[in-house]
């Protein structure tokens, strides 16, 4: 019954979360103004107080005989050998457990000497590793705290101190910022905040710090990103990012303060659920790499008790053996405190299979299940662009079935440079590694303040908001150009569970700069269940440049090489196992008016416009870990225009699938759709909400699903052949879309 009426509330939450809900905390929890009048809790005054309070030893104890943590215990007691840095927080652990003083002591021992000697050389992550030390003897002076003397309590200060100023943000923080960058990471939601508890009785003003800012700047921004139900930091930074926002939910709840966050916090994680292919890896979103274990996730799934969240997770476990080896092994000491080890995994079938992430995102993604035999389509608007590690994709798809078909292209940090090489600034992060639009000013200039050693070149895609620099407070993006587009229209049904139609329509025009008046695009995805044709995706665009000779792309990545003939192009899937294949029917530009180029193999496949910015996996890594892409084609109208219009539909079959169905184009008056089986989909060509009666007609036998988008909100009727066919069928203006089924013949659509 429980997990019947969580279902019901996440469904719910799924369609439709709009109000932030008002925050509750505890009767008792004391909190404080500091002098700008931000209110932070209070520390209680006792010991231990940092990740869990004397009332949860008991379960502590409890914890490491549990089967499914005594792994994560076993694993603890490897590591405390390992390091003085590990040693000493593992220590601490002991003597919570056991009270064993000689333990205690030797705790804070390794911490005396380990803090006043620790130096890192300077790099642009070298927080991380500073961080992780500071916790870890935050841990020492907390849970250890009857053992220390005041010289040493005034000792450990200090070396917290030195600690975070050595922190790229400084102690006092000297950089602004929350939304972005390694400032939304561990350094204050974690290593900052966690000294701060520990030390409080002592040195209060590094708690004020910390909680401060998190109170003041950070808590607000995720407040009001977090009913978007995604991450804009792309797949494996949200790890990162959102996975810091872990340990302020844990910490101040663990001091009796509550969720101090929006509760919508628990659907985030949910992006990663509909991201991941029934191979197990994720599909590629923002700047990505290997994937690393998810404790997000898991902190996530135990602080809401979400199973979905937690089978998801276990799909990502790591052994200890090769988590060791990983960038932070210690962070298993969260998952013996934190973990809820009675939550059972749910069935992710049990889902609807698709999910729409709303503002500031505009996202959809969507399957035709959870198996191996799945279909997965993932589709963008982007309603914000927060730049750092997100892309110039407004607009884009991917689609992945029995392999990649359609894919986001290049490396992260490859041979051509990371983070801030000419791969990454002139490829990887832009339009045109993407499945979007291109339209082509040669006069186009991409001037910047991010990034400012990499010349940027024209690559004719989307602008590059505020000159490239990250907003550093919700602020300030709110008041710059980071804006970049806007969901018109978002519906999935008739069956919320098991849809036969996923629509979603944006206007990414303020994703351009000045070159364009107008650029919309639609989505349709199709689960036509059948076995080896299992769906379809048809995108529809209407692009309107300010000069008609800015020529205008429509872009398809591929692993393989694409097969074009004429209107048709496939890409056919052969290499690691792969299996699928897809076929793009090209319906508009119309015959004639049309040009499909085809770019890639080893030495193109970053290239575009006169420009090349090669790149491969480097050496010792293996190539089959990554899926850079070699290949695109570039849809291109002929004639010089203002206005043109793309109608693409993609059918998602099998390697082996032979004799492709018909797909037809169909036009009538302002409406241009497709058919593809017994599915028929309708855009109105300006791109514009109907508010007027339309007409179209259906040839062929049996009964059609008809899906018209673009209508506006209101109650329809139905005719078909001059009769009353459905007498009233409501359109809500957040879908503008009208379904229903019905024979051939001649239908007539009035508001």
């Amino acid at each position: 019954m429980q997990k019947c009426i969580f279902q019901i509330t996440s469904l719910l939450f799924v369609l439709s979360v709009s109000i932030l809900a008002g925050k509750k905390h505890p009767a008792d929890a004391e909190w404080m103004k500091l002098d700008d009048g931000i209110s932070i809790p209070v520390p209680p005054a006792e010991h231990p107080r940092l990740y869990l309070r004397s009332g949860d030893l008991d379960d502590l104890k409890s914890r490491i005989g549990n089967p499914v943590l005594k792994p994560t215990w076993n694993n603890l007691q490897k590591l405390g050998q390992m390091n003085a840095h590990y040693g000493m927080a593992v220590d601490a652990l002991h003597y919570l457990l056991s009270g064993d003083r000689k333990i205690g002591r030797q705790a804070v021992k390794a911490a005396l000497d380990t803090l006043p000697v620790a130096q890192w050389r300077e790099r642009g992550d070298v927080s991380r590793d500073i961080g992780r030390v500071m916790w870890a003897a935050a841990v020492v002076y907390d849970w250890c705290y009857d053992l220390l003397t005041e010289e040493e309590k005034e000792e450990l200060v200090v070396q917290f101190i030195r600690l975070a100023e050595m922190f790229e943000i400084g102690y006092p923080i000297r950089r602004p910022g929350s939304l972005t960058g390694h400032i939304g990471e561990w350094m204050i939601m974690r290593d900052m905040l966690s000294a701060g508890v520990a030390i409080y009785d002592e040195y209060p003003e590094m708690y004020y710090e910390a909680a401060g800012k998190f109170f003041r700047d950070m808590l607000p921004a995720r407040d009001w990103l977090y009913p978007g139900g995604a991450y804009h930091q792309g797949i494996a930074y949200a790890d990162t990012r959102f996975g810091s926002e872990m340990y302020p939910l844990w910490i101040f709840d663990r001091m009796g303060f509550g969720n101090v966050y929006h509760p919508s916090q628990q659907f985030v994680p949910y992006h990663w659920i509909y991201m991941r292919r029934p191979d197990g890896k994720m599909m590629t979103s923002g700047d990505d790499f290997i994937w690393t274990p998810k404790l997000s996730s898991l902190l996530c799934a135990s602080y809401y008790r979400d199973g979905y969240i937690l089978a998801d997770y276990l799909k990502d476990e790591w052994p200890f053996e090769i988590l060791k080896h990983a960038t932070h092994p210690l962070d298993q000491m969260f998952v013996l405190l934190w973990r809820d080890p009675e939550l059972e995994p749910w069935d992710l079938s049990e889902l609807p299979l698709t999910r729409f992430m709303g503002f500031p995102n505009g996202w959809m993604v969507a399957r035709t299940g959870w198996d191996q035999q799945s279909v997965i389509a993932e589709m963008k608007v982007n309603e914000y662009n927060f730049l750092n590690h997100q892309h110039q994709d407004a607009g884009a798809f991917q689609i992945y079935y029995k392999g990649p078909l359609a894919i986001d292209n290049g490396l992260y940090s490859g041979t051509g440079g990371g983070y801030l090489g000419p791969h990454n600034v002139n490829y990887y992060k832009r339009t045109i590694a993407h499945n979007s639009l291109l339209i082509f000013d040669p006069s186009e200039k991409f001037i910047t303040r991010g990034f400012r050693n990499v010349k940027k070149v024209n690559d004719g895609g989307q602008r590059l908001p505020n000159l490239w620099v990250s907003a550093g407070m919700l602020d300030d993006l709110l008041a710059a150009d980071y804006k970049t587009g806007e969901v018109l229209g978002h519906w999935f049904g008739p069956d919320i569970k098991h849809p036969d139609f996923s629509y979603l329509k944006g206007d990414i025009t303020g994703a351009y700069s000045r070159k364009v008046k107008e650029v919309k695009r639609s989505f349709i995805f199709i689960n036509l269940g059948l076995p080896q044709l299992p769906a379809a995706l048809i995108v529809f665009d209407r692009v309107v440049s300010a000069d008609p000779a800015f020529r205008k792309y429509w872009l398809l990545h591929s692993m393989e090489e694409p097969v074009i003939n004429g209107n048709i192009t496939k890409i056919i899937l052969s290499q690691r196992g792969w299996s699928g294949k897809l076929a793009n029917f090209t319906l508009l530009p119309e015959d004639g008016n049309y040009e499909i180029e085809k770019i890639g193999g080893p030495d193109e496949r970053f290239a575009y416009f006169g420009h090349n910015f090669a790149s491969e996996v480097r050496a010792g890594r293996n190539p089959e870990d990554y899926e850079a892409g070699d290949w695109r084609i570039q849809l291109s109208p002929v004639r010089e225009s203002t206005t043109d219009l793309f109608l693409n539909a993609m059918l998602i079959t099998d390697r082996d699938f032979g004799n492709l169905p018909k797909v037809e184009k169909l036009e009538n008056g302002s409406l241009i759709g497709v058919k593809v089986q017994d599915r028929v989909a309708f855009f109105n060509r300006s791109g514009s909400k109907i508010d007027r009666p339309v007409s179209f007609i259906l040839d062929g036998e049996g009964v059609f699903k008809i899906l018209v988008t673009d209508l506006a909100d209101g109650v329809w009727q139905v005719r078909h052949e001059g009769r009353v066919f459905a007498p009233a069928l409501t359109v809500t203006a957040e879908a503008g879309v009208l379904f229903f089924e019905g024979p051939e013949g001649k239908y007539r659509l009035l508001r």
